[in-house]
């Protein structure tokens, strides 16, 4: 008899998930053997076994989660937001990338509230939804977008619980700023010509914000208020910085 020992698939919440079990395969009498299959294998590999997640699937979402693996931060436009106050939750796209795959995230397309949402995390079952206005998009720049949407919402779930506050999303904002510049550089003018909110009131205008010349950082305050000023400035996990308690209060 061979007893086989297989690959622990990983859970939402834990790096392992458990126990191996034996699994007996008849064999001609008198024959034993002992095959250990190894417990953890590469990321790129176990994402193009049968086990894969059905969310890949979808086209746009293979898309738009290729382009946020390659994504690099330039250290000198970290250094300029952490600054500013803010703690991007990741320093580059395969970290989150990799976050994702390990916490069983799901990303998928879903009707959302108004066409100005362009991403939520659902934490009670842990999806990533993208709007579903943008389903089946060929536009480049749509596509983009839906990455770094997905860097953000992927910020949020991170941070473990369903909360938010002012310097979550000043945190979450960073890493809209910093891959969009990534984009620029790496696809010059794909912005150019976009008219759709998930690029023109969406991941072009943190770009601005945070990296205007403006010391005091006025205008991503006064964009920061508008949109979460309802929440509370900070929280035990994420204390609030000099500009989300500007955002609150100004």
């Amino acid at each position: 008899m061979i007893k086989v020992t297989p690959y622990n698939i990983q859970q939402k919440g834990s790096k392992t998930a458990g126990n191996a079990q034996t699994v007996p395969i008849q064999m001609p009498p008198n024959f034993t053997a002992t095959i250990t299959v190894p417990t953890s294998i590469a990321s790129d590999t176990f994402l193009k076994t049968q086990f894969a997640p059905e969310w890949l699937k979808d086209a746009t979402i293979l898309k738009a989660t290729s382009y946020l693996k390659d994504v690099e931060f330039d250290k000198n436009d970290v250094k300029q937001l952490q600054a500013q106050g803010s703690m991007p939750p990741f320093l580059s796209g395969r970290e989150a990338i990799e976050f994702i795959e390990n916490s069983n995230i799901r990303i998928k397309f879903d009707a959302l509230a108004s066409p100005h949402i362009h991403a939520q995390y659902d934490f009670e079952n842990n999806f990533i939804k993208i709007n579903e206005i943008y389903k089946n998009t060929q536009d480049p720049a749509e596509i983009l977008a839906i990455s770094e949407a997905i860097f953000h919402e992927a910020g949020h779930a991170k941070d473990g619980d369903g909360e938010s506050s002012i310097q979550e999303e000043i945190d979450c904002l960073s890493l809209n700023a910093l891959s969009h510049r990534y984009f620029v550089k790496k696809f010059p003018n794909v912005f150019s010509n976009a008219d759709s909110l998930i690029v023109k009131d969406g991941v072009c205008v943190y770009a601005d914000l945070f990296f205007d010349k403006d010391p005091m950082k006025t205008a991503l305050a006064k964009r920061v208020r508008q949109k979460y000023g309802f929440l509370p400035a900070g929280d035990f996990k994420h204390p609030p910085s000099n500009l989300a308690l500007k955002s609150k209060t100004s």
